[in-house]
């Protein structure tokens, strides 16, 4: 008996499913990098408020002495957080363009930081109106700026990385 003729239902299935690959997927990954941008951003607009630059003065550190983000800065670091915003948003589109924005503002935001915050990091001179001699110290602000220059940095450079291997 021909047994090509007589298959059974068992014969014409399809055979074992291939496992999923590991790892996760395009989708779930683009995601996950356009969440840690987006909390860049929004640590970044937090540093514009938050005092950056303090003085300190035998051990007590006067607020009146105390620089944020805005007083140092301007609009720049607002503006970059902007134009994240709008990085974000290609991104979730799969724009290569927005993914490498959000690197490049984030880059902007850390020499801006490197360039201008952190050159006056330990400086000292009297303070005005008293014989008292402060130096500058690092406020959270400072820390905040790096770390959402750093994120918005990774993550546009992670995305516009992983875009080349689709």
């Amino acid at each position: 008996m021909n047994y090509a003729l007589h298959r059974t239902k068992a014969d014409s299935s399809k055979g074992a499913r291939a496992p999923k690959p590991a790892g996760r997927t395009p989708a779930r990954r683009t995601m996950l990098l356009t969440a840690v941008g987006a909390i860049g951003v929004a640590v970044l607009l937090l540093a514009t408020v938050i005092p950056v630059l303090q003085v300190e003065a035998n051990a007590a550190i006067p607020d009146a002495f105390s620089r944020n983000g805005w007083e140092l800065h301007g609009p720049l670091l607002p503006l970059l957080a902007l134009a994240g915003v709008a990085a974000l948003l290609g991104c979730r589109r799969g724009r290569r363009g927005a993914m490498a924005a959000l690197a490049g503002c984030g880059l902007l935001a850390l020499l801006l930081v490197l360039l201008t915050d952190v050159q006056e990091i330990g400086s000292s001179g009297l303070l005005p109106g008293s014989f008292a001699e402060g130096f500058v110290v690092a406020g959270p602000g400072a820390y905040l700026e790096v770390l959402g220059a750093v994120l918005m940095l990774l993550a546009g450079g992670l995305l516009s990385l992983f875009a080349l291997d689709e």
